[in-house]
């Protein structure tokens, strides 16, 4: 399975990620449990220049960069938009909406063929259920990562 880091945005991913270069607490897990989040994923792909998701609309997937690059938007699609930030390979995006269920406040646009995986809150809701300490883990590495990012973006503005 492809991996990403939450606790390294920078981090690139990888096939071969050595279990050392995980969060602690998911070294706890094996191979197979790890590998078990492929059943709760969906795999999507963009083309260069492709919209992901536009402020406003209703997307209940938490988004993982595997390959690729996204351009993340604030403001009415099309209208006044200011770039907020490039994600790269191991970030996440749509975290609000995933949380919350609410509409996105960005857009998100392929800058290159870009590979994602879906992790949508009914997938998440079937996981917690099913392998709970595996969701509690991924949360915990989420809030931090999300933590992280918006003193990032504090400090900017």
């Amino acid at each position: 399975m492809k991996f990403f880091s939450y606790t390294n945005p920078n981090e690139q991913v990888t096939d071969n990620l050595p279990p050392a270069s995980l969060r602690p607490v998911l070294r706890e897990f094996s191979d197979d449990e790890l590998d078990s989040l492929d059943s709760f994923v969906a795999e999507l792909r963009f083309a260069t220049g492709s919209r992901i998701i536009a402020a406003g609309e209703r997307n209940d997937a938490l988004l993982i960069i595997v390959s690729g690059s996204v351009r993340i938007t604030a403001g009415e699609t099309g209208k006044a938009e200011r770039e907020v930030d490039v994600l790269v390979e191991g970030e996440v995006f749509g975290i609000s909406s995933f949380l919350d269920g609410e509409a996105s406040a960005i857009t998100a646009t392929a800058l290159q063929s870009t590979e994602l995986l879906a992790l949508r809150r009914a997938s998440f809701a079937q996981l917690a259920a099913w392998r709970p300490a595996l969701a509690i883990a991924l949360l915990q590495d989420l809030a931090a990562y999300t933590s992280r990012r918006l003193r990032q973006l504090q400090a900017a503005c």
